[in-house]
């Protein structure tokens, strides 16, 4: 997956945050910025991505295959 570079207005519509909000971001060093020019400026996918997963509070549990043995008893119920 390419890691694409995102301007600071996509990120404040992905996150629903104001330019204030973004700066503070910025300056508190939660989030990583790249500056080209004082005009220029984009945040790496990767991270903003890293930045959503570190604040979620209810991450969804890991799915499983599940095994042979409860795949054995659907065939003894369903005949097959």
């Amino acid at each position: 997956m390419k890691d694409r570079l995102l301007t600071k207005y996509e990120v404040m519509g992905t996150l629903k945050i104001s330019r204030k909000h973004f700066e503070k971001l910025v300056k508190e060093k939660e989030l990583p910025m790249i500056q080209i020019t004082p005009y220029k400026r984009y945040v790496r996918s990767s991270h903003l991505n890293r930045y959503i997963d570190e604040r979620t509070i209810n991450k969804p549990q890991e799915i499983t295959q599940e095994s042979e043995k409860d795949d054995f008893k659907w065939k003894n119920i369903w005949g097959k």
